[in-house]
């Protein structure tokens, strides 16, 4: 169900949105979501859609060697892109596949981190539900873009690509969906720096 998606994120491997390592300004944007996420060494952070691993690399240091990270995502070259730049961090399981199919440890995650990923889910509330399910149960989720929503939604739009239907649901269908999966938002920041929804196992 993801062929035509992976096909188009392969073609992007070594695109500089892809492939280049944050700049300043987006990194400012992260410090926001690592704020929200709270001290993470030691722990285990599942990050699907990880890339060319550009977020897996800052999150290998953040949990260090005694934590683990289990990245993923649907391009095959993104992935072996990602193994080439994580190739000394024993510590992080870097998978080629996408969320639904992927072996997940249930109730063994402290963060789940979608990175610039949900609106591409092809079943937005059964990843959701999964990822309710592997979390522990002081577990937290943050779903995170350097855009806001609507920005997001209309470049997506306009794409002409196969993302060109993938969207951030508005917040009142986000707000239902998470609550339906089994999380309480607690916090919802959409602004010029970004989009930001943090939310915990209800």
């Amino acid at each position: 169900m993801y062929a035509r998606k992976a096909n188009f994120f392969d073609s992007q491997t070594d695109a500089p949105w892809a492939a280049e390592a944050y700049g300043p300004e987006e990194m400012t944007k992260l410090e926001r979501v690592f704020a929200a996420a709270g001290p993470l060494d030691g722990k285990t952070v599942l990050e699907p859609g990880c890339g060319t691993g550009r977020l897996t690399e800052i999150l290998a240091r953040r949990v260090g060697p005694s934590g683990r990270v289990l990245a993923m995502d649907i391009s095959e070259g993104m992935v072996a892109a990602a193994q080439e730049r994580l190739a000394d961090q024993a510590h992080v399981d870097l998978r080629h596949g996408h969320l639904e199919t992927c072996p997940l440890p249930e109730g063994g995650v402290n963060l789940a981190l979608c990175h610039q990923v949900f609106p591409h889910l092809q079943d937005q509330q059964g990843a959701l539900a999964l990822l309710a399910r592997s979390l522990k149960a002081d577990g937290l989720l943050i779903i995170c873009h350097f855009k806001p929503l609507s920005v997001i939604n209309d470049v997506h739009r306009k794409a002409g690509t196969a993302v060109e239907q993938d969207m951030i649901p508005e917040h009142g269908e986000m707000e239902r969906m998470c609550t339906e999966a089994g999380f309480k938002i607690t916090e919802l920041t959409d602004d010029a720096r970004g989009y930001v929804l943090c939310a915990i196992k209800a």
